[in-house]
Order: C-alpha cells, then sequence, then structure tokens
C-alpha cells in the first residue's frame, strides 16, 4: 500500500469519523449534542463510499478502514448501553475476522449456508431482507440509547407504545444478522 492511499478523500472521512466519534462519546450524558455527532458520523459513513466509488479512491486499507470504523463507533455505543453491549460487540468482531479472512468474496455464501443467510446475503445485502437486517445492526444500539436518554420521549414525544414497538423490530433485524454472523463464525471454523 502506497502512502497516498492514507490521504484518499474517503479515507480522510475516516478519519474525521474517529474524532465525532471519541467527542459524542465525551456527550454522551447530553442526548441531544451525542446523537448529532454520532448521526453526522453516521452520515459520513455512507459519503465516504460514494466518494470511494466516485473519486476511484478504493482500497482495501479503505474497506477494512471504514468497517473498523463501524464496529468501533457500534461497539463503544453498545458498551455504553448495556452489559450485553461486550457480547454483542465480540459477535462482531468475529464475524469480521471471519468474513474478511475469507478474501473479496465474503459476501457470496457458501452452498451449505442455511437458506435464511442466503436471502440476507443475497445480492449484497441489497434486498428488504438484507436491508432489515442490515439496520437491526446499525439502528437498534441507537434507539436504545435515545429511549435511555430520554430524548425520543423529550425530544421527539414518541409514545412509549410506538418507541417498543419500533425496539421489537429492530431486534427481529438484529436477530437476523446474528444469525447470519453465526453462521459465519461456525463456517469459519470448520473449513
Amino acid at each position: 500500500m502506497g502512502n497516498e492511499v492514507l490521504f484518499y478523500v474517503p479515507n480522510i472521512i475516516g478519519y474525521v469519523r474517529i474524532l465525532l466519534l471519541v467527542a459524542s462519546l465525551f456527550y454522551y450524558d447530553k442526548p441531544l449534542y451525542f446523537l448529532i455527532l454520532y448521526g453526522v458520523s453516521v452520515a459520513l459513513d455512507a459519503l465516504d463510499g460514494i466518494l470511494a466509488r466516485k473519486l476511484n479512491q478504493t482500497s482495501v486499507f479503505g474497506a477494512w478502514f471504514d468497517v473498523l470504523i463501524d464496529l468501533v463507533s457500534r461497539g463503544a455505543l453498545w458498551c455504553f448501553i448495556s452489559k450485553w453491549g461486550y457480547f454483542v460487540m465480540m459477535i462482531e468482531w468475529l464475524t469480521f475476522v471471519c468474513t474478511h479472512s475469507r478474501g473479496s468474496n465474503w459476501k457470496i455464501p457458501d452452498e451449505e449456508f442455511p437458506s435464511i443467510c442466503k436471502l440476507v446475503m443475497a445480492k449484497g445485502f441489497k434486498t428488504p431482507v438484507g436491508a432489515y437486517a442490515i439496520t437491526g445492526i446499525f439502528v437498534l444500539p441507537l434507539w436504545i440509547y435515545g429511549m435511555m436518554s430520554g430524548f425520543l420521549l423529550g425530544y421527539l414525544s414518541v409514545p412509549v407504545s410506538a418507541q417498543y414497538c419500533v425496539l421489537i423490530l429492530l431486534i427481529g433485524g438484529r436477530l437476523l444478522a446474528l444469525t447470519t454472523e453465526v453462521t459465519f463464525i461456525f463456517f469459519f471454523h470448520l473449513f
């Protein structure tokens, strides 16, 4: 890897995302500031991929770095909101190791994978089932934070019953993702 890759625009956005994460965690007890900082970081996560392709600045390092920032961000949030966050973080990191050890074609499921995992992974997770699982991964910890901090009720006036309905939907998406994650971990140890 040449040093120029470190200064690709998408990777610079990644460095900014790390700074935003640190700042957001500093304001963890102030929900409005936390969610603004964390939200900008999430928005930049979408932007870096678009710019990587548009500027032809894709790289193995950039792809790895982007996922690493996602894992650190979600992991920190999970660990702040629950003791179980460490378990979720461990599963996500193990999955990262197992998927990336498979090489660049890791998104193509093995024939032996359960049908549900194939549905989640179809077309690079760009199907309704895949989007549901990805939404569970990314939105569930933020939603739990919003509920715990009182942000959803106090700032957005989301009724408690609606909060729990969305929570149940997000848990369903996260469990769907967990099925695929556990499959990757299991198959990594077999082959």
